[in-house]
């Protein structure tokens, strides 16, 4: 089998769909099936089923066999670039997933920091909720994954401590404290934001033994803010979270703190390419002390 068909393979599996695949490899989709058949020929096992209701689905062999595809073209890709470095040229494309807030906090600094020294360096850039971070960097579907820590499967390079805030509506009588106390916030009615607060959020609570009474739950910081500001409720939220969306409502710390941690993390970090390597070098130099 040809690398070329472990990338089509690769992608058909990414996408269930020979059509699609076909479309984004320029190929036509003949041609994408007869590379997969190859394959299968060659290895003497099925490792996708075309159906006709559900469509395309990966046997059980099939998902093992991505697994060690993917990281057979994440070697090739390494290879590359040690040639490349070895020629003076800075080339080759680094695979990269975060969940939203993460997103939008780390990665343009680390990027247009990166791309001043290294302009062709391509970047192919996931977003996800922390979970689905977390698997595509076990499946190697990414190289590295901006997550919420701990994650004893991989490598963890950590990047730094996240604080709860309380966001507060205009006029509410918290506003006077430097400080909100978590036991003040038994029975308030709260408004917390999805996709990695909750855990750190419900946690903080369970530990003063206050209930948190969740009024609306929403899946992004902006109706977060949008709410409190109609003064439906106080809002919880990370304060880097919050540093993405400007407002002009009051904010302030808990006490005692609510934090999570932050870090990259990838399936082996002496293994990892030397553009993983890069990334998790100017994360570090920018994000911690």
């Amino acid at each position: 089998m040809t690398i070329t068909q472990i990338m089509i393979f690769v992608r058909v599996a990414e996408t269930l769909n020979f059509t699609q695949t076909a479309h984004e490899l320029h190929m036509t989709q003949p041609a994408v099936s007869h590379a997969i058949a190859s394959i299968e020929n060659e290895l003497d096992v099925q490792l996708l089923l075309r159906d006709r209701k559900k469509g395309v689905l990966l046997t059980n062999v099939g998902h093992k066999v991505l697994l060690q595809f993917r990281m057979m073209l994440q070697n090739m890709e390494k290879v590359q670039q040690q040639v490349a470095a070895e020629k003076g040229l800075d080339v080759g494309t680094i695979t990269i997933g975060a969940f939203p807030s993460a997103s939008a906090y780390f990665l343009p600094p680390i990027i247009q920091h990166i791309r001043q020294h290294y302009p062709n360096l391509v970047f192919d850039l996931h977003e996800g909720s922390t979970n689905e971070v977390k698997e595509w960097v076990h499946t190697r579907e990414i190289e590295a994954g901006i997550i919420l820590l701990p994650d004893p499967q991989v490598d963890i390079i950590p990047l730094c401590q996240d604080n709860m805030v309380i966001l507060l509506p205009d006029g509410h009588p918290l506003q006077a404290h430097d400080k909100i106390a978590i036991r003040d916030l038994n029975q308030q009615d709260m408004i917390f934001c999805k996709g990695g607060h909750e855990v750190a959020i419900m946690e903080g609570f369970e530990r003063e033994q206050i209930q948190l009474q969740a009024q609306f739950i929403t899946h992004n910081v902006s109706t977060l803010v949008s709410m409190v500001r109609q003064g439906l409720g106080m809002g919880i939220v990370s304060s880097l979270a919050l540093s993405t969306f400007p407002h002009d409502l009051t904010v302030k710390e808990t006490t005692p703190l609510i934090t999570r941690e932050i870090g990259i993390a990838v399936p082996s970090l002496s293994n990892a390419s030397l553009a993983v390597q890069l990334f998790v070098r100017t994360a570090q130099e920018l994000f911690t002390d």
